[in-house]
């Protein structure tokens, strides 16, 4: 097994058991950059639109009633368990799911009108690839809309969020800067059209429960947040009983 193997198995033994918790996740769920997310993916009736790191839907019970197909693709089956829970909670009947990693779709070139990715590419174990196979999947003229978490350009703070990222789960790969970003979607053929910037007010102790971070690691979570140096008190506006994470939404032309 592979390197990037390795961390597609990881993030399915992270995710698998963990469906439920991100059903109910209002972080998830909810937030400005959703609605966002869909407006400036400006859907059409007769679309037919990807949903890549779907998890367990939240994304897709918002496009699918605006299109003609929403589909699917999560590494993980146990995450779109909890999918086909929602879409069925939801009453919605055009979706379909489909296990698979980002970095090999198992879909025809120029296929999909468009391709949205929320909080998912921080995941990926080689995200240039996997942007790579958005590229490919999509219609010519066909938008990419991408939310993810993101660092700040001090490689300080960047150290800092990353490795607190990656100590509470450990299928997280990389919250690039929104000019890493920018790039990576750049070399993969892509014209940013948009850039939009917001935040995730976390709680630590539902953050942690979510992910079921072991206890050892958990503790050395909050040891972190609690000893934060103060440029990443600042940044991340840490608290006694949390922080907040930095999100840019991007859209992107093929």
């Amino acid at each position: 097994m592979g390197p990037a193997e390795r961390r597609v198995d990881a993030v399915r033994k992270q995710f698998g058991p963990a469906a439920e918790a991100y059903l109910a996740s209002a972080v998830h769920a909810q937030g400005e950059d959703l609605a966002r997310l869909v407006e400036l993916l400006d859907p059409s009736p007769d679309d037919v639109v990807l949903d890549l790191g779907c998890g367990v839907g939240h994304t897709l019970r918002k496009i699918a009633p605006k299109v003609r197909l929403a589909v699917g693709a999560d590494a993980t089956a146990g995450m779109l368990e909890g999918a086909r829970t929602l879409m069925a909670r939801e009453h919605i009947g055009n979706v379909a799911l489909v296990v698979s990693a980002a970095e090999s779709l198992p879909f025809l070139e120029g296929w999909f009108d468009g391709v949205t990715c929320r909080l998912a590419s921080h995941h990926f174990a080689d995200v240039p690839r996997a942007f790579a196979e958005v590229a490919r999947v999509l219609k010519a003229g066909g938008r990419f809309l991408l939310s993810d978490n993101y660092a700040p350009d001090d490689p300080a703070l960047d150290r800092w969020i990353n490795t607190l990222e990656a100590l509470r789960d450990p299928s997280h790969v990389r919250e690039h800067t929104v000019t890493e970003w920018r790039a990576l979607l750049e070399r993969a053929g892509f014209r940013v059209t948009a850039e939009e910037r917001y935040t995730t007010v976390l709680e630590t102790e539902p953050w942690l429960a979510r992910s079921r971070t072991p206890d050892d690691d958990a503790e050395r979570v909050r040891a972190m947040l609690r000893d934060a140096p103060d440029a990443a008190k600042k940044a991340f506006a840490v608290r006694a009983d949390g922080f907040t994470l930095l999100k840019v939404v991007l859209r992107a032309e093929r």
